[in-house]
């Protein structure tokens, strides 16, 4: 089993980090999720621009392959989305009441813990490049802000969970090992 599916149509920085980082991956194309031919992993990954078409064809697959995403975080998988860099962005695919909003910053801002969690080993300090925030969704589930709004959630579906971000950086490490941790596929 691959630890880590980075859902992807062509090469990306992330693969060199998790080579860094020490962990598994491979990148997989939308078009596998849910078919036969699809590697088995425990955390999925939408990479930073996953919804803007300037960088990829990924968005529009993902959509119409909502169902087995759905299932994998039903039956225990992390998946993790970043900024998809599309205003007025709707998670609804992802059964989610959540929408990004577009506010990229060329400054780091600073970040606040909204609530105690493992989650927020996202990043090493509490500060960072974001690319907007989060509106909608539960207030339960926001772990990080930032003063324009929610930049990090966390929500459980039956046994897995979909951690939103719009940090504009690379997960730290400990992150992605919690990530797995909680994987229970």
């Amino acid at each position: 089993m691959t630890e880590i599916a980075l859902i992807w149509d062509r090469p990306l920085l992330f693969e060199k980090l998790f080579v860094e980082y020490g962990f598994e991956s491979e990148r997989v194309s939308p078009l596998q999720i849910g078919s036969p031919y699809s590697p088995k992993f425990r955390l999925a990954i939408l990479p930073v621009g996953f919804g803007n078409p300037t960088y990829t064809t990924v968005e529009k697959t993902i959509k119409s392959l909502s169902t087995p995403l759905q299932q994998f975080v039903r039956k225990g998988g992390s998946l993790v989305a970043f900024s998809p860099y599309v205003d007025n962005y709707s998670y609804a695919w992802l059964g989610l009441s959540h929408r990004f909003r577009l506010l990229a910053r060329t400054e780091p801002v600073k970040l606040s813990v909204k609530k105690e969690h493992p989650a927020t080993r996202i990043v090493d300090i509490l500060e960072g490049q974001t690319d907007g925030y989060l509106i909608g969704g539960d207030e339960h589930d926001v772990v990080l802000t930032s003063t324009d709004g929610p930049v990090l959630t966390v929500t459980s579906i039956e046994r897995g969970h979909v951690i939103l971000s719009t940090i504009h950086e690379f997960p730290a490490r400990r992150f992605i090992e919690w990530a797995l941790e909680i994987a229970h596929l």
